[in-house]
């Protein structure tokens, strides 16, 4: 549904990748892209600890192929299917099958699809032809990703289900059967599927037996203007079963919501848009912790205006904020119990430029600031810590489509 709204606006072309599909023969075509990007962070973290000060200057810069993808189209009118083949650099598995879903059109309008599909919250799409820039709004900066790498083992492997719990909206694809109506001007969608945030991204659970997977419900709608308002709500919520990363054991029985919504506004050459998002995570018996347990708040939003310029190119700002509270507590060996904030606001500055119509050079300046305090008490000492990341990064990127 999101790129629903990107794909009315009539400077698409100026402001993210174009895709034409190569068709095969009547029941077969494919289309795709490559993405490839030049790198460079500098980052600055200043922390205390119990009264003890410390400093660390990170930087770095990389040089690749990002993703590459090829989605194979389908038409057996009134059923259709798509399967989305990639390659990310990502740790692990670096090829996946990212989308395989078969959908049953009906002639009002509706639709039913089961398999493997992308989440309808969220107002960024979640692939770079999608984007008016480089980075997305929520999640951290390389530096932070950095530092994690200093964490000993059980900690470093929690903080993959505690990022996803600080920015929700970030779970890309799950796997269930949903029912959607795409009218005129009206969009309605509701699925049932593996998990919305901590589950998300795979069926079933834990081959030793610890993850008995998780169950998670989505609904979603919108509502277009003729004057270019545009507007979006959905939620989400989900239970699960445990967490367990890599066959190790994260965490216990998780519950987990999410509200979201966005409205966005075209008028000629200009696209303005204005995000809100809400999620809670409830987590049990967290193995770094025997006897533990935590509960997330976390909330946020971005305002983003872009401007086409000319037929080929445009200039994209946004302003994104997270605001992320943990509060937790542990009964082994002693009972203690402790709480952290964290706020994230990011300025970004990008520029798109179509050298042709399947070939996009997209340039980004953004500055990240994330303050962090927490503390810890067992009832008789008080331990505190408090950080400041401070992150400038520029990127250049090449998207070639297909």
């Amino acid at each position: 549904m999101k790129n629903s709204i990107a794909l009315a606006s009539a400077f698409l072309a100026a402001s993210s990748a174009s895709t034409a599909e190569i068709v095969i023969n009547d029941w077969l075509s494919f289309e795709g892209f490559v993405d490839m990007s030049y790198v460079h962070y500098e980052g600055d973290v200043d922390a205390t600890l119990d009264g003890t000060d410390a400093e660390l200057t990170e930087s770095g810069n990389s040089y690749q192929v990002d993703q590459v993808e090829i989605s194979w189209l389908f038409d057996f009118d009134p059923v259709t299917a798509q399967i989305d083949l990639q390659y990310e650099d990502l740790p692990g598995d670096s090829t996946a099958v990212e989308q395989a879903f078969a959908t049953y059109h009906f002639d009002n309008g509706g639709a039913i699809t089961a398999g493997r599909y992308a989440s309808m919250l969220g107002f960024e799409a979640f692939e770079p032809t999608g984007l008016y820039q480089y980075s997305t709004a929520y999640g951290l900066p390389a530096t932070a990703g950095e530092l994690t790498g200093l964490i000993p083992g059980p900690i470093d492997t929690f903080l993959g289900p505690l990022t996803a719990t600080a920015f929700p909206i970030g779970a890309r694809y799950s796997q269930g059967v949903k029912y959607t109506y795409d009218g005129d001007d009206t969009f309605f969608g509701i699925s049932i599927q593996d998990g919305i945030n901590l589950y998300s991204d795979r069926l079933g659970g834990d081959p030793n037996g610890f993850d008995n997977g998780g169950y998670g419900v989505e609904v979603a709608g919108s509502y277009y203007m003729d004057n270019g308002l545009s507007f979006f709500l959905g939620g989400a919520y989900e239970d699960g079963d445990g967490i367990a990363v890599g066959g190790t054991p994260v965490t216990g029985d998780t519950e987990s919501i999410i509200l979201n919504s966005y409205v966005t506004f075209e008028t000629g050459a200009w696209l303005f848009a204005f995000e809100l998002f809400y999620g809670e995570n409830e987590l049990e018996d967290i193995v770094i912790a025997p006897g533990s347990s935590a509960e997330t708040e976390s909330f946020g939003g971005l305002l983003m205006a872009n401007f086409a310029y000319s037929d080929k190119a445009s200039v994209t700002g946004r302003l994104s904020y997270t605001d992320f509270d943990i509060e937790g507590s542990t009964t082994v060996p002693t009972p203690i119990n402790g709480s952290a904030d964290a706020e994230m606001l990011k300025l970004t500055l990008a520029h798109s430029y179509a050298f042709t119509d399947n070939l996009l050079l997209v340039t980004e300046v953004s500055y990240s600031d994330i303050d962090a305090d927490g503390s810890a008490s067992d009832g008789i000492d008080t331990l505190s810590a408090d950080a400041d990341f401070d992150e400038l990064l520029g990127a250049v990127e090449l998207i070639f489509s297909f």
